[in-house]
């Protein structure tokens, strides 16, 4: 089926509860070789229409359903796809390939190869938003898991069906290598540039949006009182990325539609041709330099470097760098310390994320105030 005929199309299945799959997480997908086009040069801001700030990305799922295999980092069980997915498709399952946030399997298609993917739809909604970016992808020439099959949707799980993309993932993550990628991330964002009238995908936001949501910043505070070296950390990078929204025209920034993240492990390739670009599951729109958090992660710099090769940035693209670095890792704090609080159980370090905010080498260091110890 021609993958441009599933845009804002899910199929609902009534299945009975011994047909029920199990939620997911992960990305592993593969599909077509192909070398990334190059584009002009990346067009200048887009007019956006300020709206209510909002959290973000909301949390992690629930228990899905009612089935009995549970999945997940804790589960111990090794997830099935439901025998109504398997059918409607005509699939056989060769192997499970794992998952983090989705679930992944290769499968047997006549004599073919394929890919599914389960997906939560608590952790990441809206779906058709990144089947339509795949979509929109693989018609401008960019070797992604584009979907061939209409989605199954069985209870709050949505089922994808998704060529298998060949080549290997490069070990190395030397200079040159982040050069290159951060080449390749400027020539994706100039192809993704053209895909801003999609909107915004449910439950994301911009990262002054999220860093601005009020509910965000009661949290710290709740958190700042019982672990203060921890919170106060978190609450001053919160007050220091507001006060650089607050004095920049953010109308005048670049958006573009994320890839999310744009990592080595996400990139595959035969020598040295281009195979497959995977994992958009977080694909959405936010301001350009949001796509540097997992891609430069505040101190690979030569991405940057490599992007400003192709794609030259802005002194206002220059300013947003560090707060939007910042509002990555306070995507679901604000759920997770609620949890904690409402479950009354031990409230997260947050180990990663503070470690991530008191970043100062290389570019951080020029372009962050010291954390004042």
């Amino acid at each position: 089926m021609d993958p441009r005929l599933l845009r804002g199309r899910v199929e609902q299945v009534p299945v009975r509860d011994e047909d029920r799959g199990a939620s997911g997480r992960y990305s592993l997908l593969r599909s077509r070789p192909g070398n990334a086009p190059t584009g002009n040069e990346h067009g200048r801001g887009q007019a956006r229409v300020r709206r209510p700030r909002t959290q973000g990305r909301p949390g992690t799922p629930a228990d899905q359903g009612r089935s009995t295999v549970r999945v997940g980092p804790e589960s111990q069980v090794t997830p099935q796809i439901p025998d109504v997915v398997l059918q409607r498709w005509e699939v056989s399952p060769a192997s499970y390939l794992g998952g983090r946030l989705n679930q992944h399997w290769l499968v047997e298609h006549r004599h073919s190869q394929l890919v599914v993917r389960g997906y939560s739809d608590e952790a990441f909604p809206h779906i058709n938003y990144e089947l339509e970016v795949l979509a929109r992808l693989d018609d401008a020439g960019w070797p992604v898991p584009s979907a061939v099959e209409e989605p199954i949707q069985i209870d709050r799980l949505t089922w994808c069906l998704f060529k298998l993309l060949p080549g290997t993932c490069r070990a190395s993550n030397e200079p040159e290598e982040r050069r290159a990628r951060g080449r390749l991330l400027a020539e994706l964002h100039q192809t993704t540039a053209s895909l801003t009238r999609t909107g915004q995908r449910r439950g994301f936001g911009l990262s002054d949006e999220v860093m601005g949501d009020p509910g965000l910043i009661d949290s710290i505070r709740n958190y700042e009182q019982r672990r203060p070296s921890e919170g106060h950390v978190m609450r001053w990078h919160v007050d220091q990325a507001a006060q650089v929204f607050d004095r920049l025209d953010l109308d005048e920034a670049v958006t573009t539609v994320l890839h999310g993240d744009f990592a080595p492990w996400n990139l595959l390739y035969e020598g040295e041709n281009l195979t497959g670009v995977l994992d958009f599951e977080a694909t959405h729109l936010n301001y350009r330099v949001a796509d540097f958090a997992n891609s430069w992660r505040g101190y690979q710099d030569e991405v940057i470097e490599g992007y400003e090769e192709v794609c030259k940035l802005s002194d206002l693209d220059w300013e947003l760098l560090m707060p939007v670095y910042w509002a990555w890792m306070f995507i679901e704090v604000k759920k997770s310390i609620e949890t904690s609080l409402e479950e009354n159980t031990a409230l997260p370090d947050f180990e990663w994320q503070i470690r991530h905010l008191l970043r100062r080498e290389g570019l951080t260091g020029r372009l962050a105030r010291p954390y004042p110890k």
